[in-house]
């Protein structure tokens, strides 16, 4: 925090404050004790991908607003081109969070959903090797991890337990909740490519 106010302090000595949009941002979180674990995981609960993400930018953004909308950070791309003033390309992934920032939007409303994967994976509590690829879809009321090529994954009901201990990937009662997850971060992994050129020619 102090070497945060330091770069802060500097751009307010310098005039710079009002023309420098600040992002404030981690790539993870740390687990801490959270489900017996420290570090950083690998896994895909909460309190390793849900992660504190501050933009500031003084007399072009609303100050003190807060926002629990989904948001990735794939999404300050296209923000960070559309405060510039400039095209976003097609083939940018995320979506704009500047009318949020502006108080222009709902500061509650951004995606339906949110899509992570893990390359270096852990199950079970357990080094598996080869480590195993996870993808992840998260919204506002659900959150599936997937474990591809092994029969195992998590469910987890976020209203009824926020702190992600009921897994029922397993639940008889939860398979149709399941399975349209299962669609989306399937869909989801998908549309994470890199998009190929726009087709130019009828073949």
């Amino acid at each position: 925090d102090d070497q945060v106010g330091r770069i802060l302090r500097f751009l307010d000595d310098t005039g710079q404050r009002q023309n420098t949009l600040v992002i404030f941002m981690t790539d993870h979180g740390e687990m801490l004790g959270d489900h017996g674990i420290y570090l950083k995981g690998p896994y895909l609960y909460d309190c390793a991908v849900r992660v504190p993400l501050i933009l500031s930018w003084s007399g072009h953004f609303q100050a003190g607003l807060r926002s629990d909308a989904l948001v990735e950070l794939v999404d300050l791309v296209p923000t960070l081109l559309e405060a510039l003033g400039m095209p976003i390309p097609k083939r940018v992934q995320g979506r704009s969070l500047l009318k949020i920032c502006t108080g222009e939007a709902d500061p509650h409303q951004h995606k339906d959903f949110v899509y992570a994967e893990d390359y270096n994976a852990i199950t079970g509590h357990k080094w598996c090797s080869p480590r195993p690829y996870v993808t992840m879809i998260r919204t506002r009321t659900h959150k599936l991890s997937v474990v591809h090529g092994m029969e195992l994954g998590e469910l987890y009901d976020l209203e009824k337990d926020p702190d992600e201990f009921e897994n029922l990937w397993n639940s008889p009662s939860h398979q149709d909740v399941k399975w349209q997850l299962m669609k989306r971060c399937f869909d989801a992994s998908v549309f994470a490519m890199e998009p190929l050129p726009e087709r130019v020619a009828g073949w």
